[in-house]
């Protein structure tokens, strides 16, 4: 029955003008209700996901490190060794190791997804701070992904993206939204639509 002085449900909590619930801190939605986030694990509008530093390296299970090497802070004098031989670069930071010659994202380890725009194809690790809850930009500062969405993920986004080459993550498409006022491309998963929604 319905209880007007308790419209919430289980692990649910009355948010802003009391007439919504969301779920309490710990837990993320899931079809049927709130779930408990598990070890190394956050709440976001997608359901629970692993903290920065951890990644499922199969799908549905827990959220641990990487193997070790892979990820490793790479350099000319600090070179990466098997089985990730490839020191990829990244923009105004150190670079990582990794491993190449995939087929594809599932020759990926750790939430690593295959990048076959380039020869070799490389295994492209996900931007730092990508999906992490946040409430402003300060939550996503000191990360790849600087803008907090507040509008569909609820979470920290790539933006200064390139159009043409789109310089995306796997996965993502860089979208113009300066009709939305947003100054800045945004990278958006294709999995919302991409630059459609």
């Amino acid at each position: 029955m319905f209880d007007p002085d308790d419209r919430c449900g289980p692990h649910q909590v009355p948010y802003g003008d009391n007439q919504r619930c969301v779920c309490e801190d710990g837990y993320a939605w899931a079809e049927g209700g709130c779930v408990a986030c598990e070890d190394h694990e956050v709440a976001s509008a997608d359901g629970c996901v692993c903290e920065e530093g951890y990644s499922r390296l199969t799908e549905g299970g827990p959220c641990e490190l990487p193997p070790p090497g892979l990820g490793a802070e790479c350099d000319e004098d600090n070179p990466c060794g098997e089985p990730y031989p490839q020191c990829e670069p990244v923009d105004g930071a150190t670079g990582y190791c990794t491993s190449v010659g995939c087929e594809t994202s599932d020759d990926c380890e750790a939430g690593y997804a295959c990048d076959d725009t380039v020869d070799p194809t490389v295994c492209r690790r996900p931007p730092t701070g990508l999906g992490q809850p946040c409430e402003s930009d300060e939550d996503c500062a000191g990360t790849e992904a600087t803008y907090c969405d507040l509008f569909v993920t609820m979470g920290c986004l790539v933006q200064g993206c390139t159009l043409d080459p789109d310089n995306c993550f796997v996965g993502y498409e860089c979208c113009d939204l300066s009709g939305f006022g947003i100054a800045e491309p945004l990278c958006v998963a294709l999995a919302e639509g991409g630059c459609t929604t």
